[in-house]
C-alpha cells in the first residue's frame, strides 16, 4: 500500500488511473469480486450499524453475508 499526503506524491499514471476509476464508479459501473461467494460475519457484541454496513457492502460487491452471533 502506498501512502501519500498530497496529490503531488502520486505518479501521473496512478492519478490518471484513479480518476478513470472514479469516473467509472460515478457512471454506475461496479466490480463484483464477491459474486458467487458467501462471507461469514462474526460479531461478539451486537452492533446494528456495523452489521448493516457490512451486509450492504458485501451485497453491493456481489456476495452474500451470513451473520454469526455467538450465544444466540
Amino acid at each position: 500500500m502506498q501512502h501519500f499526503l498530497t496529490i503531488k506524491d502520486l505518479p501521473r499514471e496512478t492519478l490518471d488511473a484513479l480518476l478513470a476509476s472514479a469516473a467509472s464508479f460515478k457512471n454506475g459501473a461496479r466490480d463484483t469480486p464477491l459474486r458467487g461467494r458467501s462471507v461469514a460475519l462474526l460479531f461478539m457484541n451486537p452492533s446494528l450499524r456495523t452489521r448493516t454496513s457490512f451486509q450492504v457492502g458485501i451485497h453491493q460487491l456481489g456476495g452474500q453475508a451470513i451473520v454469526l452471533e455467538p450465544g444466540k
